[in-house]
């Protein structure tokens, strides 16, 4: 059953009274409402795979508080009053309905259903709109609504995001805030921003709930809210779905899903602070005229040079392919689909290429990079950081010496494959073919003796060593040997191949 209402109770949702925030959670906190006890509770296997298995699951009993809260908060029924109360304090009862949390069809007092989705995830509590199926749901969704925290691609914008402390964090394209509400247990403080006033009242309900003092939510459009201030940190997860008409904020991206994307990159010059670091996940395009790593960097705009650029490349896709399935799947409609097919086509767009990506700003003038990398087993966030921080240290004065002073050993899970030919009764090794999954997927094509010359960095050993033995056994010539031992190594470090202990590169993810 669905209830019909005129417009979401949650829009009442504002700043509340401590008591009824405390009785809030104080429940949350007595239910056991953790991403461990609902995915034990409810079967599945990670908090961002309940949205794409809940209404395929069979209807739960009401065994305890934690059940209740879930039919409620994350699989959206319409419960019975009895059961509710049979469960829930009076007084956690009387806060939900205070902030409105919960309500109930006018034609029936008897049942109740949440106005919003409420779930843990990654040590936090977090409110979001709910999904059509819920029985609380508007239909249709109002154009504004906030998108959830606990679904895959949210998941894959996390984890693209570093751990470290920062000074000043600034969230674009908001949300929940979640990502600014991650940072704001190590930042200095942390700013999340969005257009819409209604994510903007969600993300302060979500910092309050959690506790957090040094988050501040603001409303406006791109970086219009916090003008004026600059920051060490700036990260987003903008709309990028191809859309002529914004129906939905959240999603919709313009007509090429890259209008957002290149707005936000076009501030860096002005919020990005000397030294800091901003990371985005989206989907974008290689075209005809540029690779999409060369085109963040135009996008930028003039004042480019002053930025290294990588992107990791998640998955990519055919445009034509891609909205075809999406026919297929009942998604869009063919007149749909060919439109956007033609909108990829007019701009020259050759695949659509979901990444997470880092820009660094130059604290000093120096050569800028690009770089274009797959992501592979460790957390892109980790990866993506250490790739920046080796380009640093590679350009920093006395980096060979420092080099040449440190210990080299091959990444454990590196495969090497020859390629031999039998000529004249011997078989003689033509191609070698060195492969890693971590810090980021690389294969990497060389010579025969480069490969001999890894297979001495099985254990750890000291570079300046290294080249000592190379020119022993002749695989390398005495004259600039420490120099050009020095550019191999560094070579192979940077694929990912050779661990230095002068900048360990991330673990991979068990």
């Amino acid at each position: 059953m669905t209830a019909t209402i005129t417009s979401p109770v949650s829009t009442n949702i504002a700043s509340t009274d401590t008591g009824a925030m405390d009785s809030l959670r104080a429940l949350l906190e007595r239910a056991g409402l953790t991403e461990e006890a609902v995915c034990g509770r409810t079967g599945v296997a990670s908090i961002y795979d309940f949205t794409s298995v809940r209404d395929g699951r069979a209807p739960a009993e009401s065994r305890d508080a934690l059940d209740v809260l879930i039919r409620l908060f994350l699989d959206g029924e319409l419960l019975d009053r009895s059961v509710i109360r049979q469960h829930l304090p009076a007084d956690a009862v009387r806060a939900l309905e205070s902030i409105g949390l919960l309500s109930g069809p006018s034609a029936d007092a008897s049942k109740q259903f949440a106005t919003v989705l409420l779930y843990p995830t990654q040590g936090l509590w977090l409110i979001s709109d709910l999904p059509r199926s819920a029985a609380g749901s508007p239909n249709p969704l109002p154009s504004d609504a906030v998108y959830p925290a606990i679904t895959e691609n949210t998941r894959d914008f996390i984890t693209s995001l570093p751990r470290t402390r920062c000074e000043r964090f600034l969230e674009m394209c908001g949300g929940t805030g979640i990502a600014a509400l991650m940072a704001a247990r190590t930042c200095g403080h942390a700013w999340t921003a969005d257009v819409t006033e209604r994510a903007t009242r969600y993300a302060r309900f979500n910092a309050e709930l959690n506790g957090f003092t040094n988050v501040s939510a603001v409303q406006g459009d791109l970086y219009e809210p916090v003008r004026g201030l600059t920051f060490d940190r700036i990260v987003a997860h903008p709309p990028y779905i191809a859309s002529p008409e914004q129906t939905m904020i959240y999603r919709d991206g313009g007509p090429d899903g890259e209008q957002f994307t290149r707005a936000l990159l076009a501030g860096l010059p002005e919020f990005l602070e000397p030294g800091g670091r901003y990371y985005m996940t989206c989907v974008a395009t290689d075209r005809t005229n540029a690779p999409i790593e060369q085109r963040v960097r135009e996008m930028i705009g003039p004042a480019n040079g002053e930025f290294d650029v990588v992107v990791a490349v998640r998955a990519t896709r055919d445009p034509t392919e891609y909205f075809r399935l999406n026919t297929r799947a009942g998604v869009l409609s063919e007149k749909e689909a060919d439109a956007r097919i033609a909108a990829y086509q007019k701009v020259g767009a050759e695949k659509l290429v979901y990444v997470s990506l880092a820009v660094e700003r130059h604290e000093s003038p120096q050569a800028p990079l690009t770089a274009r990398r797959s992501s592979g087993t460790t957390p892109l966030g980790e990866s993506l950081d250490w790739q920046l921080d080796w380009v640093r240290l590679r350009e920093s004065p006395g980096f060979a010496e420092r080099l040449l002073e440190s210990r080299v050993w091959c990444r454990d899970g590196a495969r090497i494959r020859s390629d031999q030919r039998l000529t004249d009764g011997d078989w003689r090794v033509e191609r070698v073919d060195l492969s890693v999954d971590a810090p980021f997927r690389t294969s990497v094509e060389c010579s025969a003796e480069t490969g001999a010359i890894l297979t001495r960095c099985t254990a750890a050993i000291r570079v300046r060593q290294l080249a000592r033995d190379l020119v022993a056994s002749g695989l390398v010539g005495s004259e600039g040997a420490e120099e050009a031992v020095v550019s191999l190594v560094a070579f192979f470090v940077n694929a990912g191949c050779l661990e230095t202990d002068l900048l360990p590169s991330p673990a991979s993810i068990a």
